[in-house]
């Protein structure tokens, strides 16, 4: 028991310093998730939402551009409808073919994510 107090310091000293060491060498350090702020993810979690938001961010730019393509495409045809031209029937048929087909695309494509993350969630 003598022995006991007169290294009690010695015993804390060393009690505290493997506590640290488990500490340093178990905990993973995390942070709060980019896609669900709720949620906390190591360094490579985080390394993968960010490829997964550069990939949507460039679906999105792709939808946006081909937005605009059909947007030109609509006020070139105006164009030559009010300049007196003949419009192209065959042209204005294509084109509203193709807004039509795109928006159904992208609605069936947007309704196949929502009905996969809703069965992934539950």
């Amino acid at each position: 028991m003598k022995t006991l107090k007169l290294n009690l310091h010695w015993i804390i000293s060393i009690l505290i310093c493997a506590a640290l060491t488990f500490y340093a060498l178990g905990c993973e350090a995390k942070t709060k998730s980019l896609i669900d702020p709720d949620t906390k993810v190591d360094r490579q979690t985080i390394g993968s939402e960010i490829e997964l938001l550069l990939a949507r961010s460039e679906k999105a730019y792709a939808d946006l551009d081909r937005q605009i393509k059909i947007k030109n495409l609509i006020f070139q045809q105006g164009i030559v409808a009010v300049q007196g031209g003949t419009p192209n029937p065959i042209g204005i048929i294509t084109t509203l073919m193709a807004i039509f087909g795109v928006g159904a695309a992208t609605d069936d494509i947007r309704l196949r994510k929502k009905i996969k993350r809703e069965n992934n969630t539950s």
